[in-house]
């Protein structure tokens, strides 16, 4: 009998473990299937991307965010895109970006993993439910497929879960169990402002569950490495700091959208939502079944911490002053722990049946019912496209390698993509890798709470960086997008230097000359 019992012991750790081998190469394909479809690894990225992986290269240099650029984010992915920015003097800029895209897409089927390890303890069925949910969500596939903060931040999390083992008991779990939990939960705020939340629900919930001393270690190792790695950077540039990282995030212009909208992006409906502005049968169900699971994680006591991080994340993706896809990358994963841990209390509720056939049917039933329905609802990935735009670096490189002088751009993937940004660091170039973001960071601006178009004191600014510079590469801003008609008329009246496309480089004039 012993034996049979550690022979089915066995048997369900091999499946449990060939389940999560099989979630982490799906979450690889979606993601990166996703931007093979789109633009490819040497696309021009969402953006973002192209900000942190400059900010990178610049630290690297001895660039120091802050002090010597803008960066409105703390200087965790600095930190983190610091090896693949180091990478770049052996590959190249444009191969050293695609090799940090392959890692983020790997690192989301790590984080996919882990939500099956986070639920290991309680039901290892229903975290084969939760990573393959992590796995096919939209906000994780596409915070995922390139450098974005909201991975690593996820990685922090579901990883501090994990050492702590906070859904199952405390047995075996020691000092140093909850020194490395704080210390990759000290991380999250490294990342993003909001890792303070995922620190505190944590915490908390460690100090309730095991008592006050594993909740002051963990805590105390958080807060010890959060200051250890931002102090250098703040007594560099104590006062841009706090303005940057606070002063300009909290003082964001308040964007005018729908509920409906941001909850169909949180729940990865934007394939199956013509019109995300208004509300659909299909969300009000998904809405009220997600709510039907945060209420079972209640029902236990060891859920209720997902609980609490679905509440806790939901509430900031729903009142943060803007909305930006990425943002529901910070959701995916509390959505995927709440579907596994109301699975959990379901079939614990069918293994109560006196009935053992009735229990394992419905059990089945539960379980077939979870899956097709996360499958369904991931359809519309099959022909997603990831990875922003395609860019013509092979037409414009020979022209822009042999530029005199310094290179501008509003977009500082392309420059990555022409192998630039470092020859504009060894020629000491002014070095600004996020033009857009000045416009939040000048909050003594009479125009702050103007969209960019109408905030004069930003395209002063732009115009400004762009004429120090000897040649401009404009990607991002123009008269539909930022620019105002002004500024946009003086940008293209500039002479055009060389063209791939709707892709030109330009020969900036000083003011009063067109």
């Amino acid at each position: 009998m012993a034996a049979q019992s550690a022979l089915g012991t066995h048997l369900a750790r091999w499946w449990f473990t060939m389940g999560l081998v099989g979630v982490f190469l799906l979450a690889f394909g979606v993601r990166l299937g996703a931007v093979v479809r789109g633009a490819g690894l040497h696309g021009l990225g969402n953006y973002d991307d192209g900000v942190h992986f400059a900010a990178a290269l610049g630290l690297v240099n001895g660039l120091l965010p802050y002090r010597d650029f803008l960066l409105l984010h703390p200087p965790g992915v600095a930190i983190v895109l610091a090896t693949f920015a180091a990478l770049s003097w052996l590959i190249g800029e444009p191969d050293a970006v695609a090799v940090a895209r392959l890692s983020w897409m790997l690192l989301g089927g790590v984080n996919a993993v882990l939500c099956g390890l986070v639920l290991r303890p309680v039901n290892r069925i229903a975290g084969l439910v939760a990573a393959l949910c992590y796995a096919l969500a939209l906000g994780a596939v596409y915070v995922e497929h390139t450098m974005l903060l909201e991975a690593p931040a996820t990685t922090v999390l579901l990883a501090a879960l994990v050492v702590t083992r906070l859904l199952g008991g405390g047995d075996g779990i020691r000092v140093q169990h909850y020194v490395v939990a704080g210390l990759l939960l000290g991380f999250s705020p490294l990342l993003k402002m909001w890792g303070i939340v995922p620190l505190l629900v944590v915490v908390v919930t460690i100090w309730l569950r095991r008592g006050r001393r594993p909740g002051l270690i963990t805590l105390g190792t958080a807060a010890a490495t959060c200051a250890a790695v931002c102090l250098p950077f703040f007594v560099a540039a104590p006062a841009q700091m706090w303005q940057m990282v606070v002063v300009a995030q909290l003082g964001r212009r308040r964007v005018r959208e729908s509920p409906a909208e941001r909850l169909t992006d949180v729940l990865g409906l934007r394939g199956w939502a013509p019109d995300r502005t208004q509300w659909s049968g299909l969300l009000a169900v998904v809405v009220v079944l997600l709510t039907v699971c945060v209420v079972l994680c209640l029902v236990r006591a060891e859920l209720r911490v997902i609980a609490a991080l679905l509440l806790t994340h939901g509430a900031l993706a729903m009142t943060t002053p803007m909305w930006f896809l990425h943002y529901a990358g910070l959701t995916a994963a509390p959505i995927a722990l709440a579907v596994g841990g109301a699975l959990t209390v379901r079939l614990g509720w069918c293994g109560q049946l006196q009935r053992r056939s009735a229990a394992r049917f419905l059990s089945a039933a539960l379980i077939g019912l979870a899956m097709v329905s996360m499958l369904a609802l991931a359809y519309p990935l099959r022909e997603h496209t990831l990875g922003g735009k395609k860019f013509p670096a092979a037409e414009l490189a020979p022209t822009a390698g042999q530029l005199a002088g310094c290179v501008a751009t509003d977009w500082p993937m392309a420059l990555l993509q022409l192998n630039l940004l470092q020859r504009q660091i060894d020629r000491d170039c002014r070095f600004v890798v996020d033009l857009g973001g000045y416009s939040y960071y000048l909050t003594d601006s009479a125009y702050h709470d103007q969209m960019r178009r109408k905030n004069e004191d930003w395209q002063v600014l732009a115009l400004a960086y762009y004429r120090s510079a000897d040649a401009v590469l404009p990607v991002r801003f123009s008269v539909k997008s930022g620019f105002s008609e002004e500024t946009a008329r003086t940008v293209k009246s500039w002479p055009v230097i060389v063209k791939a496309g709707r892709y030109a480089i330009r020969q900036p004039l000083p003011q009063g000359l067109r």
